[in-house]
């Protein structure tokens, strides 16, 4: 398997060359020259298979030997095992045909623990190897930040910086990305919003070429992230009668990075008849999909911060494909988005993405309408990023004869965070967790020279920390 860029064609990368960056030399993204197909047969018996085992199934053909398949199962069960369902990601009826898929059953409990999780051991077995130090840098809402440090903290010979905004996250979140004391971890504040935290992250790790250390993106820009995500898909999918039956996934998403997983699944075999994309009120997927108008926007304050994202990382992915693979169009688009804010599709090109999607955005009211709905008629509680999803898959599903999955992104108990006013917090268990005192957090200005000569002094600290 080889890797190339979305921006320039020709030149292709080795997994490990993939594994150990970022962004590509050009400045685009990796994705696999190939994607490998499975046929109905042999997707008929994975049905019963252990999670790792499924999970080994699809994702080892993208590693092209990187690893033996020994070590790679041995890896991906202690990945899997830190997940406190037996089931890893159990399924949960909300009404007929109407599934909720739990992602939120890892250490962190969010679902970017899959892709964070099994992002630390690939890199792990690779520093082992080369005995190189390395800088995971990357941005947050709330979520992907608590992941990455669960995933990354106290690794020997990683430094991790997490950027987060200094306004717009809830204080759960904040209390939880800086309630650990680890000396490999650097929490960051930036005086912006996430589209803020996420521009100087690229800036960082795209003008910075560092031969002393690797620097790896945490975020859904980097491919592992998105290679994790196809086991659950596959997983949801053979439950509910995949290859012989066709299901239908909503995915609540900022950065696009699983819907990109569920369209790459897809492509490999898997009979999915109806991807949704459930956008907040931070609508621009849902805009582009409705109107062919992708543009960067001001970011709108919500009760679901970690999907507040005006412009997903992963569109560029997405590009690629819909564009036939022509590396010049992304890298002149991205060109465009970069300085004007703003490009459109060609109107044939645009109307393969509506094929392929689609769309709705969620209003605050929507979605904690969509919270009481579903507790009033199941008893089950969902939470607002989940709620999201549900909503979009009850107004947007082609068929109801057709298994509709609804990603569980976050725990409920995120619900709690949101809002103390709905009637339903009440019957959350939280356990009662005693308030936990918030660890040191340096502030920068909104600019790539403050976050640079941040990374030089905290270089000069060996004491504190292993850059």
């Amino acid at each position: 398997m080889k890797y190339v860029s979305t921006r320039t064609p020709g030149r292709t990368f080795d997994f490990s060359e993939v594994l150990m960056g970022s962004y590509a030399p050009d400045g685009g993204l990796y994705v696999p020259h190939k994607v490998p197909r499975f046929k109905k047969e042999e997707l008929s018996k994975l049905e019963w298979l252990p999670f790792h085992e499924l999970a080994r199934y699809v994702i080892e053909p993208f590693l092209g030997g990187w690893i033996e398949q020994g070590q790679l199962s041995r890896m991906l069960e202690e990945t899997f095992d830190c997940f406190k369902s037996n089931a890893v990601t159990p399924l949960y009826q909300t009404a007929s045909n109407e599934w909720i898929l739990e992602l939120f059953h890892g250490p962190s409990g969010v679902y970017q623990d899959f892709g964070l999780q099994l992002m630390s051991r690939f890199i792990n077995h690779d520093l082992l190897k080369f005995g190189k130090k390395t800088l995971m840098v990357g941005c947050t809402g709330g979520d992907t930040g608590v992941a990455a440090i669960k995933a990354f903290s106290g690794m020997k010979g990683v430094t991790v910086l997490v950027l987060h905004p200094a306004k717009g996250l809830t204080m759960e979140d904040r209390r939880r990305l800086l309630s650990k004391d680890e000396g490999n971890v650097v929490n960051i504040a930036v005086d912006g919003d996430y589209s803020d935290c996420h521009r100087l992250c690229e800036q960082f790790l795209k003008q910075n070429n560092d031969a002393q250390q690797y620097l790896i993106s945490f975020n859904s820009v980097h491919w592992v992230r998105i290679l994790a995500h196809l086991s659950f898909y596959f997983y949801s999918a053979l439950q509910l009668g995949a290859p012989k039956r066709e299901v239908a996934f909503s995915v609540p998403t900022g950065n696009f990075g699983a819907l990109y997983a569920g369209y790459i699944a897809k492509q490999m075999g898997l009979p999915i008849r109806q991807l949704i994309v459930a956008t907040n009120a931070n609508a621009g997927l849902h805009n582009f999909l409705q109107s062919n108008l992708y543009s960067r926007n001001e970011i709108r304050t919500t009760r679901t911060p970690t999907m507040n994202v005006s412009l997903a990382s992963n569109f560029e992915r997405l590009q690629w494909s819909i564009l036939n693979r022509c590396g010049e169009k992304v890298a002149r688009n991205m060109q465009l988005l970069e300085g004007e804010g703003t490009i459109h599709l060609e109107q044939d090109e645009w109307l393969e993405a509506r094929k392929l999607f689609d769309s709705l955005a969620v209003d605050d009211a929507d979605a904690f309408s969509c919270i009481h709905e579903v507790f009033a008629q199941s008893g089950y509680l969902v939470s607002p990023n989940t709620a999201i999803g549900l909503r979009a898959a009850r107004a947007s599903r082609r068929s109801l004869l057709i298994p509709m999955i609804c990603l569980a992104t976050t725990h409920p108990s995120k619900i709690g965070a949101a809002t103390h006013k709905s009637e339903i917090v009440g019957h959350l268990n939280t356990g009662g967790a005693p308030a936990v005192a918030e660890q040191d957090c340096t502030s920068i200005a909104n600019d790539i020279r403050a976050l640079t000569s941040l990374v030089k002094a905290l270089s000069k600290d060996t004491e504190s920390h292993s850059l």
